[in-house]
């Protein structure tokens, strides 16, 4: 059974690790409001993986059955989300950079600090609303998930360690892009970073619900 598990720590770990919404987030908030937000967001994303497992977990053990239709739509609206998120961050990086003088951009530039503000619940908002709309967390949760409950012969004990283990590369390795962002080489251009991230959740938002809508579409014309 090692190398179920082994398959599964794999793919969690390239699923988190792979740039994606959840990870454009982070290493956004980490760019634009430091460490401490970005942790916050972290947790938020965190405590939106445990509920989307619990619910993985009770359609595995036949609590309930999610519908399709309903996961697609949740699916789309977690889209727009994604989306909306990007334009909102993108459309305040630039007006705050249009309203800020030279001597603004004088003193930020000597301290590495940046004069936007976000609370620390926002942050944890955040990052709980984008990972329990992400498709690609859907998905796996409640398709590929199922696939390594037998990694021992006790489904309790492979559900506690399956969702330990993902929880843990989940946090450690929002946090190592976090801790990577407040290196100095990455400060002189995390305004950019930012920028990027954000256009990053756009393209996101807008290339998944393309897809979601294209799906749809396909499966009730038929």
């Amino acid at each position: 059974m090692l190398e179920v598990l082994f398959a599964y720590i794999l793919a969690v770990f390239l699923l988190i690790a792979t740039p994606g919404p959840v990870v454009a987030l982070v290493l956004r908030n980490a760019s634009l409001y430091g460490f401490k937000v970005a942790l916050f967001t972290s947790i938020g994303t965190n405590f939106a993986s445990l509920i989307l497992i619990t619910l993985a977990i009770a359609v595995i053990l036949g609590v309930f059955q999610v519908s399709p239709f309903v996961l697609s739509l949740l699916s789309l609206l977690g889209c727009v989300f994604i989306f909306y998120l990007g334009a909102s961050s993108l459309y305040q990086t630039f007006k705050s950079h249009q309203n800020k003088s030279s001597q603004d951009l004088n003193t930020q530039e000597k301290f590495g600090k940046n004069t936007l503000k976000k609370t620390f619940i926002s942050s944890f908002l955040e990052g709980f609303g984008i990972a329990i709309s992400n498709p690609k967390d859907i998905i796996f949760f409640m398709a590929f998930f199922p696939q390594f409950i037998h990694i021992s012969p006790s489904i309790t004990l492979s559900l506690s360690l399956l969702v330990a283990i993902w929880i843990l590369l989940d946090f450690s390795i929002l946090m190592s892009y976090a801790i990577l962002m407040q290196k100095v080489i990455f400060l002189r251009y995390k305004n950019g970073i930012g920028i990027v991230s954000d256009i990053v959740l756009m393209i996101v938002g807008i290339f998944g619900g393309y897809y979601l809508l294209q799906g749809l579409y396909e499966s009730y014309s038929l």
